[in-house]
């Protein structure tokens, strides 16, 4: 036998097996799980819409109670967001861009020369 003919065969087994414990249903589905109910030839009773009643008008208080727009927000500066991240990791040192950098107030290790 080739290893064609093997898988086959174990295939048909595997499929067998697992037929023969599926089982049957002895007992049919009850008729109350119907999805539909049937219609009854029983005239049903309208129901009728409920009234329409006008909308209250606003009292003297609730316009003195109402709240006032709110003023749009104020655009951001360019560098807000840039700032608030120095400012939340702790590099809040500031150095301008427009002037040249000077180390003179850096300490500075002296070599000796032999």
């Amino acid at each position: 036998m080739t290893n064609r003919h093997l898988l086959a065969i174990a295939a048909a087994l595997s499929t067998l097996g697992i037929a023969a414990c599926s089982g049957r249903d002895s007992e049919p589905a009850p008729v109350e799980n119907q999805a539909e109910a049937t219609p009854s030839e029983e005239p049903r009773a309208e129901i009728a819409p409920a009234p329409v009643t006008p909308a209250p008008t606003a009292t003297e208080t609730e316009a003195a109670n109402a709240i006032a727009a709110v003023p749009p927000e104020e655009a951001p500066a360019p560098d807000a967001q840039m700032m608030d991240d120095a400012a939340a990791t702790g590099m809040t040192a500031r150095a301008t861009r427009d002037m040249p950098a000077s180390n003179e107030d850096a300490p500075v290790e002296q070599v000796e020369k032999k």
